[in-house]
């Protein structure tokens, strides 16, 4: 009922976004731009696309340079900033942002934060990059991109199909046909049943299958070292866990932790992009019992870290994730190869 009174909103922000995008003049910068982004407000795993974009290219011999809004960031005053260059951390989380400081952290590619992406461009010439990757770049009208990758959430694919604010929309459906490349994410967590209803309405959208993509490459470090767990199974068995998350879509955090079998005792949900303190941590880590420990995301771990200190670490842990193609692998790299003016032929 409460999405039918939101309507008359929904109806003009679908007018004045659709007149922004037309009206808006859009730059052509002088390396072609591969944007990655989602048409709904939450988590859809752009940034571990990003990552992955910006390590495949990598391989490829090519320079990749990311620019980020830096959303929410703490210190706003520097307009545009350099995270880090080919070779360091140049920027803390407060000037960056916690998903470019994340993505600093992952991958070894000059990163810019702010949100006029074409000054951040111009920073960039001193990498002499070969490309760019718009990080959260779909709904950017100011660039001119050569391809368009979205996210599509496996788990919550387009909300109950309405536009913000009556759901989780930012554009319509049908904006999915704007993209070159559509990819499914965390199809791992869902039936098959589920993941075919979904592929079914994107095909009936765009008149192509989606590539398939789950985050299957798990890695389990100890916050205060970086130790990585090595016996899977001992973690198991040995310990619970209090769920601590910050992200857009909590619950892909949380499935992914029971499928990997661990038992959590309690689920500490903020929003997304929460300014951690002290005491939050502090109080989840003085009401653990025995073995029992904390875990939390990459994206959440580049903020705690920042409010704890060595000896508080010891009882937080951090799941790294990156995502694994199920199937499309060989379109993705294709389309890549495609900016970059590679031959695919073999």
């Amino acid at each position: 009922m409460f999405k039918y009174l939101l309507y008359p909103l929904t109806i003009i922000y679908y007018l004045l976004s659709e007149l922004n995008r037309l009206l808006t003049k859009k730059n052509k910068l002088y390396k072609p731009v591969i944007s990655i982004g989602n048409i709904t407000w939450g988590g859809s795993g752009k940034t571990p696309m990003t990552i992955e974009v910006a390590k495949y290219i990598l391989s490829l011999g090519k320079m990749p340079v990311i620019l980020s809004r830096g959303y929410a960031r703490k210190n706003s005053n520097v307009k545009n900033v350099v995270v880090r260059d080919k070779d360091n951390i140049l920027s803390d989380v407060s000037v960056s942002g916690d998903e470019p400081y994340m993505m600093a952290k992952l991958v070894n590619c000059p990163i810019i934060v702010g949100a006029d992406r074409v000054k951040s461009a111009e920073l960039a010439k001193q990498f002499n990059p070969d490309v760019f990757i718009l990080d959260d770049g779909f709904q950017h009208w100011k660039l001119q991109r050569e391809l368009d990758i979205i996210c599509v959430n496996s788990l919550n694919p387009f909300g109950n199909g309405m536009t913000i604010p009556s759901g989780i929309l930012r554009e319509r459906k049908s904006a999915l046909k704007r993209a070159k490349l559509i990819a499914l994410t965390n199809c791992n967590l869902v039936n098959e049943d589920r993941l075919n209803s979904v592929k079914k309405e994107i095909v009936r959208i765009t008149r192509e299958l989606p590539v398939e993509t789950s985050c299957k490459n798990y890695e389990i470090v100890n916050m205060s070292d970086n130790s990585k767990i090595e016996n899977v199974e001992d973690f198991r068995r040995n310990d619970r866990f209090v769920v601590i998350s910050a992200i857009g879509s909590p619950d892909n955090f949380i499935n992914t932790i029971s499928g990997l079998g661990l038992k959590i005792k309690e689920e500490i949900i903020f929003s997304d992009h929460h300014k951690y303190v002290t005491k939050n941590i502090s109080d989840v880590i003085n009401n653990l019992a025995g073995n029992e420990v904390i875990i939390t995301t990459a994206k959440d771990a580049v903020k705690i870290s920042e409010v704890t200190n060595k000896e508080m670490q010891k009882k937080i842990y951090v799941l790294n994730v990156s995502i694994s193609f199920d199937s499309g692998k060989e379109i993705f790299e294709k389309e890549i190869k495609s900016v970059l003016g590679i031959n695919n032929e073999k």
